[in-house]
């Protein structure tokens, strides 16, 4: 999996005072796309920490690289009812901050995130990306993820 070093970097679960550290990161998601919605802000991220605390295995977790935030992803792990009970794990919210993308921080990441998903017994890491992310996929591509399946979603505001 190793393409080139990958730095050392310190990936911890994030606490509420990361908030407005991570909504800072993941306004960077898509910042070069016209499209872009603006982020959330820290308030709005302190609200969805405290409801991801709620589920037993979901958690953000923060990268930092000599105590500066470089990038942030969330892992749930779950037992799923259609292959017997068996954990998986699903990652989501990937993201590196732009001045340090192609550093190897998110390889970093992704390594750190499999071994906890490992170590809880999982069978498989899943994750999602947006079509639109194409560097994104070359990425996962080449540090071992391969597509499965397809993915469909509807916005539930369609829905009346």
């Amino acid at each position: 999996m190793n393409r080139h070093e990958i730095p050392d970097i310190d990936v911890r679960p994030a606490v509420f005072e990361d908030a407005d550290k991570l909504a800072a990161l993941l306004s960077e998601m898509d910042d070069d796309d016209p499209q872009h919605e603006p982020s959330i802000d820290g308030k709005a991220m302190r609200q969805i920490l405290a409801e991801m605390a709620a589920y037993p295995d979901f958690r953000a977790y923060l990268a930092l690289h000599d105590n500066v935030p470089v990038g942030s992803f969330s892992l749930m792990i779950f037992s799923s009812p259609s292959h017997q009970g068996a954990r998986q794990a699903m990652l989501d919210g990937v993201v590196v901050t732009r001045a340090r993308r192609g550093a190897g921080i998110g390889e970093a990441m992704i390594n750190h995130a499999l071994r906890i998903a490992t170590a809880a017994g999982c069978y498989k890491m899943t994750l999602s990306s947006n079509l639109k992310r194409v560097d994104a996929h070359r990425f996962y591509e080449q540090i071992g993820f391969r597509q499965h399946g397809i993915s469909f979603s509807m916005p539930l505001k369609a829905i009346a």
